[in-house]
């Protein structure tokens, strides 16, 4: 299975995913970002990853910005688009065009908390569980198909940064798992 990892920031589940498609059995072609300044592209660089850098800022509308990333997408064979914390939404166009191969991560247990800020929204809640939800992507935000929910139990003294850091830890390691068994 041949896949392409989108990410904007940190690329903790990026590298998650670099690393383990020996073991899993899936081949990463490539990586795409729309952030430069990007932690992600040092990890690409460190695994000898391809990362192409498309700066968002530099488009006036989405349509022209998903347009050129669907011109670096056909040079490749592709089974799935990997969205892994890319914090971008993707056109209706492109979305459409890539129906049922994107597949996105959230940190929450979908249907609840779609969008930002999940951790802090989960606190103020006071729910008992957190969790992540790997799902398809559709046009509308956060509410496409389930493949796979995994929840933690809150503590009582879990602050938004111990949580943001335990799903992260949940996601690194089910992701890849959850990649190497999509059809």
């Amino acid at each position: 299975m041949n896949i392409i990892v989108f990410f904007s920031g940190s690329g903790t589940n990026l590298e998650a995913i670099i690393k383990s498609q020996d073991r899993f059995k899936y081949n990463v072609l490539a990586a795409f970002t729309n952030n430069p300044g990007a932690k992600g592209v040092s990890i690409c660089e460190k695994y000898h990853t391809q990362c192409h850098i498309l700066d968002h800022n530099q488009f006036s509308c989405r349509k022209d910005f998903d347009t050129e990333i669907g011109k670096f997408l056909a040079d490749f064979e592709v089974d799935y688009l990997i969205l892994a914390g890319y914090m971008r939404i993707l056109s209706e166009a492109f979305v459409d065009d890539w129906q049922g191969q994107i597949i996105n991560i959230h940190p929450s247990l979908l249907p609840k908390y779609p969008g930002l800020n999940t951790h802090q929204r989960v606190l103020e809640a006071k729910e008992e569980a957190h969790g992540t939800t790997i799902h398809f992507v559709t046009n509308e935000l956060d509410s496409g198909p389930i493949i796979r929910q995994e929840s933690i139990k809150i503590e009582p003294n879990d602050t938004q940064e111990s949580l943001m850091d335990r799903i992260k830890e949940l996601e690194n390691k089910i992701y890849p798992e959850t990649i190497s068994q999509l059809p």
